[in-house]
Formats: C-alpha cells, sequence, structure tokens
C-alpha cells in the first residue's frame, strides 16, 4: 500500500511542476459572450527572472494550451484566431486547423451556462525566435462574435 501511496505522490508531483494555470488579460476591445475560468499550459517552466513568471516554451517541444470557459449563449460553430502583439499591433498567425469544434475537445453545439475546455496543441519549432512575446487568443461563433479572448505573456527559448 506504500509503495501505491508513494507512485500517487510522485504523479501528482510531476503533474503540479509540469502544467501551469497562467494569468492572461482580458480583451479589452471585444464585448465576450462567454467567460474564461482558466488557462493552462503543459508543459510550463516559469521564468523565475520574470516579475511575470510567464511560462518558457521550449524550441523542439509540444505545448498543451486548454482554456476552461463557459459560454453564454449555445455556439454552434466556433473558429479560432491567434495574434502576436508587437507593440499594440496584432499580427494574425497563420493557424492550420482553427475550427475550434473539431479535434480541439470541444463537440459544437456548446450549451449556454455549460462549462468546456478547448485544447490546442503546438509544436514549438526550433526556428522560432528566442523572445518574450503576447499572444493574443480569441473563439468567435457562428455570427463572428467573440465568445472569449484573452491575452498570455509568453516566452520562447
Amino acid at each position: 500500500m506504500n509503495a501505491a501511496l508513494s507512485f500517487f505522490a510522485f504523479l501528482l508531483a510531476v503533474a503540479t511542476v509540469s502544467s501551469k494555470k497562467i494569468s492572461y488579460e482580458n480583451c479589452t476591445s471585444t464585448e465576450e459572450v462567454g467567460e474564461i475560468t482558466a488557462i493552462d499550459i503543459t508543459p510550463c517552466d516559469p521564468d523565475l527572472r520574470a516579475s511575470s513568471a510567464a511560462c518558457v516554451l521550449k524550441k523542439g517541444g509540444n505545448e498543451t494550451i486548454t482554456i476552461t470557459f463557459t459560454p453564454n449563449e449555445v455556439v454552434t460553430a466556433a473558429k479560432l484566431y491567434a495574434y502576436v502583439i508587437f507593440g499594440f499591433v496584432p499580427v494574425p498567425l497563420p493557424l492550420p486547423d482553427s475550427n475550434a469544434c473539431e479535434g480541439h475537445g470541444l463537440t459544437c453545439p456548446l450549451k449556454s451556462g455549460v462549462q468546456v475546455e478547448f485544447v490546442y496543441r503546438i509544436y514549438i519549432s526550433p526556428d522560432f525566435p528566442s523572445d518574450a512575446l503576447k499572444i493574443k487568443a480569441e473563439i468567435k461563433d457562428q455570427d463572428g462574435k467573440s465568445v472569449i479572448c484573452g491575452i498570455v505573456s509568453l516566452k520562447i527559448a
């Protein structure tokens, strides 16, 4: 029994170290018809030198971003948009799989008032520049209304 408890404690410790709920800013330019509960990044090595302790994304690795949110209306279709923010200018990122209802843990239609998890997996190419950056991500519904929108600070190393 002690071996089982020790193994469980080890798994819990690994999960705690490799995943982190990160802070985010709401997008001020859009009215949203949903509410973000949490954003998690796995794995997440915190940059302890930064005041915000942003996640450090390692080149050549895979990252999983999970956004937990609750839509406040029925969403029959959803599309993901992502931008890198340079100064105050958001520059669109090309996304090969922007349909939020396919392959990301969501099954549309999303019910109003029911919490869901959107999961996005990304490979951090060794060709990406090493730098601190801000990413803006938004999910829009079938009518083009913003369901959720958030801005996170990250670092690529």
